[in-house]
């Protein structure tokens, strides 16, 4: 079982021509309201996979705490979402025409979330402890500590890069990055920004994905790459998100890292060639209809 203990936002996506620059008003060619944040968007990918995930938040009480939680809802365990008087946290996403994201994001009620929400008895009973950095970031710190005394891997996706303390990241099982993230921490821990490196640096175990040159990371010493699945690009929206939530889930399952790598890195290539963010989270079948990647090393 999966907890995840992160954001849930509604995502207000522009489709167009190209980026906007400061100043600038453009006309978009499309838009759509769809469910969002990297905790949702994580546990939702996991749940698709097929493990059971329990998904722990906060949302507003408005109008748009529906449409966050409306896809959560029949695949997860929403029952330790909480109710709050901040509005539900949304996202201003825009999409250009090679696929590319910029996304801002307004926390609103993720801030509220609390890390007691995840009773021991619920942590007693869990593989994996998913979490990311859109809630309240000591709620974060302190719900790692609990999992590190606890028999459940820990997985922190860095994600945005806010700087963290040392001897919190060292208490993870698993960082995972992309580069952007890896250069950040890598800055801030005077290290190189490979997974190599931060992983020696911090001792504990590094994931980077690396877009449409795929994955790496590095384990006690042991370095995995894997590729990328060759796809038509049309919207990168969630395919981090969705990497991740198909690695938790394949680890749940007892796969081995460079497996679970491969399975999230099919899944990634699947909602990247899909417009939108959960809705381009692919099913279990998706994922099984595509031939395994090739582990490089």
């Amino acid at each position: 079982m999966i907890i995840t203990f992160g954001s849930i936002n509604v995502d207000f996506v522009y489709e167009v021509d190209e980026m906007p620059q400061p100043g600038q008003t453009l006309l978009a060619r499309k838009f759509r309201t769809e469910s969002g944040g990297k905790g949702a968007n994580q546990a939702l990918a996991a749940a698709r996979d097929g493990a059971e995930v329990v998904m722990v938040g906060a949302v507003g009480n408005d109008s748009l705490a529906a449409i966050g939680l409306q896809n959560l809802t029949s695949a997860t365990d929403i029952s330790r979402v909480a109710s709050a008087s901040e509005p539900t946290g949304n996202a201003s996403i825009h999409i250009d025409s090679k696929g590319r994201n910029m996304i801002v994001v307004a926390a609103g009620a993720n801030l509220i979330a609390s890390s007691d929400t995840v009773e021991d008895e619920l942590l007693e009973r869990a593989n994996v402890v998913l979490m990311q950095l859109e809630n309240d970031m000591a709620q974060v710190e302190m719900l790692i500590r609990r999992v590190s005394a606890s028999k459940a891997m820990s997985i922190l996706n860095l994600a945005p890069a806010f700087p963290i303390g040392e001897e919190v990241l060292l208490l993870c099982d698993l960082i995972v990055v992309n580069e952007d993230e890896a250069e950040a921490l890598a800055g801030w821990l005077g290290c190189g920004s490979s997974a190599n490196a931060l992983s020696a640096r911090l001792g504990t175990g590094v994931l980077r994905t690396l877009g449409g040159e795929g994955a790496e990371a590095c384990v006690d010493g042991r370095e995995i790459h894997v590729a990328a699945l060759p796809i038509d690009v049309q919207d990168t929206t969630a395919a981090g998100d969705c990497f991740v939530g198909v690695l938790a889930s394949a680890l749940d399952r007892g796969m081995p890292l460079e497996v679970a790598m491969e399975r999230a890195s099919v899944a990634a290539g699947i909602a990247c060639s899909r417009r939108g963010s959960q809705s381009s989270l692919p099913s279990a079948a998706d994922i099984d209809k595509h031939p395994g990647l090739l582990t490089l090393a």
